[in-house]
């Protein structure tokens, strides 16, 4: 089982996406699980660090919206890059959040890409972040 952890920008765009899979009946191929923040007892506002190393060291993907690096040392980008190893898991970042909420056929590209990365997690890691939608693993 594959948990997904939403960070506190984009959980109601994850539970569009987790909704896109079940109705599609994706959820019983593909078992994986939505939790946010507050479930694994991370503060909502925890910092990018404390949210991706809790992500590697319980083994959840990450999923954010696409955010700035403005924050510097602070920004994930930052620290994807300073604490990136081979067998690091990614962060999969929506492209855009509205679109999300708004168009049910990019909801669904978003929902079809992250099931195609589980199918593949393996063959991912090491990859700072992936895009949804537009990622596709090759086979």
């Amino acid at each position: 089982m594959q948990i997904i952890l939403s960070d506190h920008n984009c959980e109601g765009q994850a539970k569009a996406i987790f909704q896109a899979l079940d109705q599609h009946g994706f959820l019983p191929t593909f078992p994986m699980a939505l939790t946010s923040f507050l479930k694994v007892g991370l503060h909502p506002k925890a910092s990018d660090r404390e949210g991706w190393q809790f992500c590697q060291d319980n083994g959840y993907l990450l999923l954010t919206g696409n955010r700035t690096a403005a924050d510097g040392k602070r920004s994930l980008e930052y620290v994807i890059n300073t604490l990136l190893k081979e067998d690091s898991l990614p962060v999969i970042t929506i492209g855009n959040l509205d679109r999300v909420m708004a168009d049910p056929t990019y909801c669904w590209r978003c929902a079809e890409n992250l099931a195609e990365i589980i199918l593949d997690l393996d063959r991912v890691r090491g990859t700072p972040r992936l895009y949804i939608p537009g990622h596709a693993v090759s086979r």
